[in-house]
């Protein structure tokens, strides 16, 4: 396993039980004490763990969010599938509100085959991406950078949206669950919120480790989406409530 697969595992392990003993950790992840000692130093330097006595627990489990560049490494493959199903919605001529998820990001390809489109973003990732692409005008907003995250953030970021209308926007969550989409930052939120209220379309790019999840924020509804498109089928529960509210499901 390399090393960001295993601090994203970590996380995921802890997300769960929120505080565990060292030796329980490693042997849920199969690892010599040496590394995941050296793993758990590296997560507590960035804030997202604290270690005890023998023991491990989250710093802030409701708000927690993985630096993006490791966000984008984890479930790749699943990521460039849900991208390129997402691609059939892309055409020229659109002008297109993109959110900081990794997930989203992986759409710098599709867009770099069409002509006079306009992407709006807070995402670092998606803009560096389309970087020297003279078909793509790319607008990043103003705002807070959020340490970590390849996120900006903020007041000034959601007034800089007021300024466009946009005809499609590509978001991800936290997870989808009954009665709606989630988030763990009331941050992220608003900024994802004000773009939902500009954009005719919003569609939501989701793969399957977040299905069921909730967190203390609710993004949205069903209703508010215009799709989803995921990797694999969420079955009955998620798949009947996205039908009834007249939701496209694309897996």
């Amino acid at each position: 396993m390399f090393k960001n697969e295993r601090l994203n595992r970590i996380i995921s392990v802890l997300q769960h039980k929120k505080r565990m003993g060292t030796s329980e950790l490693e042997q849920e992840l199969y690892v010599s004490s040496s590394t995941l000692r050296r793993d758990l130093i590296e997560l507590e330097k960035m804030d997202k763990v604290r270690r005890g006595f023998g023991y491990v627990e989250l710093v802030k489990p409701d708000n927690l969010e993985l630096p993006y560049l490791f966000r984008g490494q984890e479930r790749e493959q699943e990521k460039r599938q849900i991208a390129a199903t997402a691609s059939i919605f892309l055409s020229d001529n659109q002008a297109i509100f993109i959110d900081s998820s990794s997930t989203a990001s992986f759409l710098a390809p599709y867009l770099a085959k069409l002509n006079h489109v306009i992407v709006i973003t807070n995402g670092l990732r998606i803009a560096v991406a389309l970087d020297g692409l003279p078909s793509i005008k790319t607008f990043l907003t103003g705002g807070r950078l959020r340490n970590g995250s390849g996120s900006i953030l903020g007041d000034d970021s959601i007034a800089f949206l007021s300024n466009f209308r946009a005809n499609l926007f590509f978001m991800s969550c936290v997870g989808l669950a009954d009665h709606g989409v989630f988030m763990s930052s009331q941050e992220q939120s608003s900024v994802k919120r004000a773009m939902m209220q500009r954009a005719e379309k919003t569609i939501l790019l989701c793969d399957h480790s977040k299905f069921g999840v909730k967190s203390y924020y609710q993004l949205c509804s069903e209703q508010s989406l215009e799709a989803v498109i995921t990797d694999e089928d969420p079955g009955m529960g998620i798949g009947r409530e996205l039908a009834d509210a007249g939701v496209e499901l694309l897996a």
